[in-house]
């Protein structure tokens, strides 16, 4: 199968996007592995020749990491989408800036991104859970996957409309980027917990991804073992709104956020792992245990790069 597709990407055909018409043609898994590599192709070609804006640039890499996932997803081993990519990078790096194919392809992605542009939100399906990411002004969470179990939600959220969810973003703010954060809901009177870390696969423990019951024997989210685990220390906490918002703050809930660092080490993981989000009770609660919540890592590469293509006033596109 490798083999196949390595010839076909050094064919010119496979420099052109498919991302041409439609508010969705970013986002759509059409053709898994011809849209993975025009997506690398276009993406060598931009590191190469600076074709993109900030925002197409951020839009192409929802469009890459989004197909990549799918191809992963779709039984490929990594070592065979590393080879894809590396044939992508190779072919577009061959091409001149002013190459015919590349320019009309660059063509088509500013033109399908006028239309993707004017999306708010989307929903990026996993194997069992899904990130929805948002683009608005309004929403508190730029790109979250909640726990149907605890109702834990983790992400991407604008702290500073986490402390005021009401609010009304000023038209022309630029926004501060969303970081890393959970949270907790709290029930009347429930101290909030005193910490809370995020437990994932440790890559010089573990070189290969830990699929478990996902993809293995087994049903459901299966986040790897703690003795191939490391465990990441939440760096704030503070007590905001939870959903729903619209209650008149009647629900409190405990918001810790991670550093870039725990970011980063999200990104590096396969999409196809599980991580685990851990809740330490506060001393005064004498009886409670530990909370935990499970979560895929799935599209958030991709939901994170969506949420991040700027929309600064409502009337821009």
């Amino acid at each position: 199968m490798k083999r196949a597709y390595t010839h076909l990407v050094k064919s010119a055909a496979f420099l052109g996007l498919l991302l041409c018409t439609s508010t969705n043609a970013l986002s759509q898994e059409v053709g898994e592995n011809s849209a993975f590599l025009e997506r690398a192709s276009l993406r060598s070609a931009d590191d190469k020749c600076k074709l993109l804006s900030t925002k197409e640039r951020l839009a192409l890499e929802m469009g890459y990491w989004q197909a990549r996932t799918a191809l992963l997803r779709g039984g490929y081993s990594l070592q065979e989408v590393t080879a894809l990519n590396d044939e992508a990078t190779f072919y577009a790096n061959s091409k001149e800036c002013d190459d015919e194919r590349l320019t009309k392809s660059n063509d088509r992605l500013k033109d399908a991104f006028l239309a993707f542009s004017r999306t708010p939100f989307y929903e990026f399906r996993g194997g069992l859970r899904l990130w929805t990411a948002t683009r608005t002004l309004t929403d508190v969470w730029a790109a979250y996957q909640e726990d149907p179990e605890t109702s834990v939600r983790f992400g991407l959220a604008h702290l500073k409309r986490a402390r005021d969810p009401l609010a009304f973003a000023e038209p022309g703010e630029k926004r501060a980027p969303a970081q890393l954060s959970a949270l907790k809901k709290l029930l009347v009177d429930q101290q909030p917990p005193a910490m809370a870390r995020l437990i994932i696969r440790d890559k010089e423990k573990s070189e290969n991804a830990w699929l478990g019951g996902l993809f293995g024997s087994g049903e459901g989210l299966s986040p790897p073992p703690l003795s191939i685990s490391r465990k990441l220390l939440a760096s704030g906490r503070e007590i905001v709104d939870a959903p729903p918002y619209e209650d008149g703050k009647k629900t409190q809930g405990a918001l810790f956020t991670f550093d870039e660092r725990a970011k980063l080490a999200l990104y590096d993981l396969d999409p196809r792992e599980a991580v685990i989000l851990e809740f330490i009770p506060s001393d005064r609660e004498k009886n409670a245990r530990p909370v935990r919540a499970i979560f895929e890592v799935g599209d958030f590469r991709a939901a994170s790069s969506f949420s991040s293509i700027s929309r600064d006033t409502e009337a821009t596109h």
